[in-house]
């Protein structure tokens, strides 16, 4: 997964780095709130005072840690607001303002409200990563509707109410039957190459990962053969008739999207088997997060139980180890004097894993979480490297 998105939210970490002294960097104190919270409402009290509640008793967890109103209260604007329906919600609180807020399509696995330097985000990405650009497509013989989801803000809908017809076969006999047969079919044909072509349009400057395809078999069939080959090969078929916006579809979506990335992250593993040893790849946590420092890496790999329903943070054990950063969104380092060898001060410390996210969205690598059944890396982590590196 690309975390370009990320870098807005970071725009003030590096700041706050730099005004940290040195000395005073094992406090640990930071700017950033993150909350991860059950805002489903089920409990034993109704509706919204279950989530007041849970949201109440996590406040009350940060308040003595010192930080300021202003953000507890956007904090609790966004986490207890009306509407929200989302089963879970994960919030990130800086300096009274809430810059990022993701409605979560499950419950997190465990509550979290952590005040530090940088946003806690791997549960996140982890839990809910963001999806690539993709289509839902729900065909009918009369059209059909497209909803094109570019970005979790970026939706648009358009329905096809196709200009062929009849639509419909009759039953009458002799060749009038035939005759209104083959028309209906014509429609059919007529009205599945309107609906291809807004879905050519809708895939226009935002290449799909995946059309997920629904609706009437007849015309789920006729709308893929009309699609052009580049797109004919991202449709996904689910055999059901299901409306465009539906929760159903929604899922269908949502495990193609994660079994692509299954399989790409695959793909890439094998190149970075291949190129252990020969300078393309490392593993392990110092030399990746040393390349990362550098800006080598091309792909980052985490390996491990992330998913594990336990009392600690998910990972491996550096996960919450400390590192330390600098202002530059790839300053990370396992200890300061790595910094400090390259003329930094000013710097601070954070858990290994908020760090090392921190430096791939920096440098504009790729995260991949490795799948379940994959051999684990040295310590959980390694990555492809941008060029080879002579005893990586």
């Amino acid at each position: 997964m690309k975390l370009t998105f990320l870098r807005p939210l970071y725009a003030n970490a590096g700041k706050n780095a730099g005004k940290n002294a040195d000395a005073n960097a094992d406090k640990n104190a930071g700017g950033f709130v993150s909350v991860y919270l059950d805002t489903s409402g089920t409990g034993q009290w109704p509706g919204a005072t279950a989530v007041d509640i849970r949201w109440r008793d996590l406040r009350e967890e940060l308040s003595p840690a010192g930080v300021d109103a202003a953000t507890l209260n956007a904090l609790g604007e966004v986490l207890t607001g009306a509407g929200l329906t989302a089963p879970g919600t994960a919030a990130f609180g800086h300096d009274g303002a809430v810059p990022l807020v993701v409605r979560l399509p499950a419950v997190p696995l465990r509550e979290i409200a952590r005040w530090a330097m940088l946003p806690d985000l791997l549960p996140l990405l982890i839990q809910s990563p963001p999806r690539p650009p993709h289509l839902l497509v729900s065909a009918t013989r009369a059209g059909g509707d497209v909803l094109a989801v570019r970005t979790d803000d970026d939706v648009t809908r358009q329905r096809v109410q196709g200009t062929g017809w009849p639509v419909h076969k009759t039953k009458s006999g002799g060749s009038a039957q035939l005759e209104h047969q083959r028309a209906a079919e014509e429609a059919w044909e007529t009205n599945a190459k309107e609906l291809a072509s807004a879905v050519v349009s809708a895939a226009a400057g935002h290449v799909p990962e995946a059309i997920i395809v629904a609706g009437d078999v007849r015309a789920r069939t006729m709308l893929v053969d009309k699609l052009p080959a580049n797109l004919a090969g991202k449709a996904v078929i689910v055999n059901r008739e299901i409306a465009v916006d539906s929760p159903e579809l929604a899922a269908a979506a949502e495990q193609a999207l994660h079994q692509l990335e299954d399989a790409d992250c695959r793909r890439r593993l094998e190149a970075f088997h291949d190129q252990l040893g020969t300078g393309g790849a490392t593993e392990g946590l110092a030399e990746t997060v040393a390349a990362l420092r550098d800006g080598q890496v091309s792909e980052l790999f985490l390996s491990g139980d992330y998913l594990a329903d336990g009392p600690g943070a998910p990972g491996p054990a550096w996960s919450s180890a400390p590192a330390w950063i600098g202002p530059a969104l790839a300053d990370v380092g396992l200890s300061s004097e790595e910094l400090h060898d390259r003329g930094l001060t000013g710097l601070a410390r954070d858990r290994a894993d908020a760090a090392i996210v921190r430096a791939v969205t920096g440098t504009d690598a790729e995260l991949f979480i490795v799948p379940a059944g994959e051999a684990p890396l040295r310590d959980d982590i390694g990555a492809l490297l941008r060029y080879p590196v002579p005893g990586a």
